[in-house]
């Protein structure tokens, strides 16, 4: 089973960044896959028995960006 989650994040000022954060979510176990959203945020793809929602957000904010909105988007 997968789940599927959005976050909104803040600071992703360009392009190099948003390349950085995605490449960095991908290298996580238990992440399946990572795409980037419109406007500034990341899907992800990931399996709940190797990394949690809450682990995802935090990855992100030690990344020094911050995750101004998340949203459950679905399971697979």
């Amino acid at each position: 089973m997968h789940k599927e989650l959005e976050l909104g994040v803040e600071d992703l000022e360009s392009e190099l960044e948003e390349e950085r954060l995605a490449e960095l979510l991908k290298g996580l176990h238990g992440v399946h896959g990572v795409r980037l959203v419109r406007g500034g945020g990341v899907h992800i793809l990931y399996n709940p028995l190797g990394i949690t929602a809450d682990e995802l957000c935090e990855t992100v904010r030690r990344s020094g960006f911050t995750v101004k909105t998340r949203q459950a988007t679905g399971e697979r």
